[in-house]
C-alpha cells in the first residue's frame, strides 16, 4: 500500500481550497477505508493524516457529509474487526452512524466506550451520540456514563441495571458521611448558596466543580439523590438538601423532594457508587465476596424425641445378652 505522500496529486487534494477537489479525495479515502476495513488491514498513518487534513479544510457541512458516508461505507457490512476499527481509530461522525445503526451488533464494551466517548461530546454540548446511544434498547449498566444525559425512564433503567449488578455480592458496610460535610451541604443548600454547594459536593465526590453543579442543578433530581446516597448521607439531611434546592429555584411543585420519596430505601448505596463512578469517568471496583449463608435455623424449644448431638444408641444390657435376649429368634 502507497503512503498518501508518494502520490502528490492526492496528497493535493486533501488539503486543497476548493470544495470540489476535497470530495474527490473524501471518495477516494473512502472506498480505501471500507476496503482495508473488509480485509482487516489497518489504514495507513499517511491516509489518516491527509484525512484529518481534509476534514480540517471542511466546512462543517463537508465535514458532516464525508464523516457519514465514510462510515456508512465502513458499516456495510459491520463484524467485530470493523466495529473495533471505528472505535479505535474513526471520528465521531462515525461513532454516531455506529451506534445509530440498529443493526450493528455491538458487545457490552462496545457500548461502554461509545458512551464513554458521548459523555465527553455532551459536556461540550454535542447531545447527539449520547442520544444515539441510549436510544438502543434494553438500555444497560454500560449506558451509565449517560446517567446525566438521559431522560428518567432511562435512568430508571440505568438504576435497574446497577441493583442487579451487586445481586449475591457481599456489599460491605454502608458508608457514612463526614460529619463536616454535612454541616457544609446542609448549611450552603439551605442559604442558597449555589456555588458553594457545589464546591462542598465537588470535595466529597473528588470531581470538578463543574460537573458537581450539573449534578446539583438537574432539575429531576436523580443525580443529586444517587450523590447523596453514594456518600452516605443521612436520609433526613438528603431531604432538607432536596427541598432547599427546589425552594431555590422557581417553578412549581418539589420535584427533587418527589425524586427522593420515589427512591426511597430501593437504591442501595453499592448501586449509587457505581453510577457516581459512571458519572463522573472512575473505576469501580465491585465487591466479589459472596454473601455468607444464613445460620441454621433451630427451635427455641427442641422435640424431645430429637437426636442430641454427640448422642450414641444405647448399648444392650451386659445382663441380657443378644443371643438369649427375649422374643429373640437366634437358634
Amino acid at each position: 500500500m502507497l503512503e498518501v505522500e508518494a502520490l502528490p496529486f492526492v496528497h493535493h487534494l486533501a488539503r486543497s481550497d476548493r470544495p470540489a477537489d476535497r470530495a474527490l479525495f473524501a471518495r477516494v479515502y473512502r472506498d480505501l477505508a471500507a476496503e482495508l476495513m473488509r480485509r482487516g488491514e489497518v489504514t495507513p498513518a499517511g491516509w489518516v493524516a491527509s484525512w484529518r487534513a481534509c476534514i480540517g479544510m471542511a466546512t462543517p457541512e463537508e465535514r458532516e457529509l464525508y464523516s457519514t458516508e465514510l462510515a456508512r461505507a465502513c458499516l456495510k457490512a459491520p463484524g467485530r474487526l470493523d466495529i473495533d476499527a471505528i472505535l479505535a481509530q474513526g471520528d465521531d461522525a462515525q461513532r454516531l452512524v455506529l451506534a445509530s445503526d440498529r443493526h450493528s451488533r455491538l458487545r457490552p464494551e462496545h457500548i461502554a466506550a461509545l458512551a464513554v466517548r458521548a459523555r465527553k461530546l455532551a459536556e461540550g454540548g454535542d447531545r447527539r451520540l449520547a442520544e444515539a446511544v441510549l436510544a438502543r434498547e434494553p438500555i444497560r449498566l454500560e449506558a451509565a456514563p449517560l446517567f446525566l444525559e438521559a431522560s428518567r425512564a432511562q435512568r430508571r433503567e440505568i438504576l435497574l441495571a446497577a441493583q442487579r449488578a451487586d445481586l449475591g455480592r457481599n456489599r460491605g458496610a454502608a458508608p457514612k458521611m463526614d460529619e463536616d460535610l454535612v454541616g457544609q451541604l446542609e448549611f450552603t443548600a439551605i442559604a442558597g448558596a449555589a456555588n458553594e454547594f457545589a464546591e462542598a459536593l465537588a470535595g466529597a465526590l473528588g470531581v470538578e466543580t463543574e460537573l458537581a453543579a450539573r449534578i446539583a442543578a438537574d432539575p429531576d433530581g436523580e443525580p443529586l439523590a444517587v450523590a447523596l446516597v453514594a456518600l452516605g448521607a443521612p436520609y433526613d439531611l438528603a431531604v432538607r438538601v432536596m427541598t432547599a434546592r427546589d425552594l431555590s429555584e422557581e417553578g412549581d411543585g418539589f420535584s427533587r423532594v418527589h425524586t427522593l420519596a420515589r427512591l426511597g430505601d430501593r437504591l442501595t448505596p453499592a448501586a449509587a457508587r457505581r453510577i457516581v463512578a459512571a458519572m463522573t469517568g472512575r473505576e469501580f471496583e465491585p465487591a466479589t465476596a459472596a454473601i455468607p449463608a444464613a445460620p441454621a435455623r433451630q427451635a427455641a424449644e427442641p422435640s424431645p424425641f430429637a437426636r442430641r448431638e454427640g448422642s450414641r444408641r444405647a448399648a444392650v444390657s451386659p445382663e441380657t445378652p443378644a443371643a438369649s435376649a427375649r422374643n429373640s429368634r437366634a437358634p
